[in-house]
């Protein structure tokens, strides 16, 4: 039987610590980006378009300027 030094001991304790480590990091991550969504980000002013304009089938080169 070996023995065990206090070093190999923080050594396995650390390898064993990682996972709750790394998964309450996980869960932090996935929190703070839902919160973000749900505030929701500025996406300028929306120009108000109405159906005409949206679905206006004359080409390019036929329009006039605005």
């Amino acid at each position: 039987m070996t023995d065990c030094s206090a070093t190999d001991a923080k050594n396995i304790s650390g390898t064993f610590e990682l996972p709750s480590s790394a998964e309450e990091g996980y869960e932090r991550a996935m929190r703070d980006a839902m919160a973000r969504m749900e505030k929701g980000f500025p996406m300028g002013e929306i120009p108000k378009l109405n159906r005409e304009a949206l679905h206006d089938r004359t080409p390019l080169w036929l329009r006039e300027p605005r």
